[in-house]
């Protein structure tokens, strides 16, 4: 009887410390979400690196 007591004792600890390490996860994730919305979003400034560029009239193609 004993024995059967303290497998119970020793499965309810390592679930403990499993919800345990699920909450430090989230606590993790909720402070890195917070942390980034503390700061001012960056202006935004777009680069010409992935414009199309545009087509004069004589350069054109047809598609048919």
């Amino acid at each position: 009887m004993p024995e059967q007591a303290e497998g119970k004792i020793v499965r309810n600890l390592v679930e403990a410390l499993e919800r345990l390490h699920e909450d430090l996860d989230r606590v993790e994730l909720w402070t890195a979400a917070l942390n980034s919305f503390q700061h001012p979003v960056p202006d935004y400034r777009p680069g010409d690196h992935y414009l199309l560029r545009s087509q004069q009239p004589d350069q054109k193609r047809t598609r048919l």
